[in-house]
């Protein structure tokens, strides 16, 4: 019969605690991912403007952000014909080579210069030599992207 009440007890007593706890206090487990997401959001966005080989451009000739980071055709191409230049951008969320890659690898592209394979990008993607902790928040925030189909 006590262990009925001891129950009852602590069931009642969780339920009081969580209804007295609004939103706003409840602790959060993901909190300092979604600042390393954040960050990665600038970094990516602001700083390595990934977004202007990678997002494939509407009929204005605008970024088709729906479609953010999704691969894309380049724009650009060099007047004298450069070995392994690439005419488009590969999907760079979760649906292409961060979800391909996961995490680990991605830094160590992000970091060196270098994918998966030891080797590394081809023109016109440049070598990006990020620390570790910008690294793996771009990861992070690539990672956060679902992608699609172009």
């Amino acid at each position: 019969m006590r262990y009925r009440w001891a129950v009852c007890g602590g069931a009642f007593l969780a339920a009081a605690l969580g209804a007295s706890l609004s939103a706003d206090d409840k602790p959060r487990a993901d909190a300092k991912d979604d600042a390393l997401v954040k960050k990665g959001e600038y970094l990516v966005n602001r700083v390595g403007m990934c977004v202007d080989c990678h997002t494939p451009r509407n009929a204005k000739g605008e970024p088709d952000l729906a479609k953010s980071l999704q691969g894309a055709e380049l724009g650009v191409a060099p007047k004298k014909k450069i070995k392994d230049w690439m005419d488009e951008a590969p999907d760079i969320t979760k649906g292409g080579l961060a979800g391909e890659w996961g995490e680990d690898k991605m830094v160590k592209f992000l970091t060196t210069g270098l994918d998966p394979k030891g080797e590394k990008a081809n023109p016109p993607m440049p070598q990006y030599r990020m620390n570790n902790d910008d690294a793996r928040a771009v990861a992070a925030y690539l990672r956060s992207l679902p992608g699609g189909k172009k």
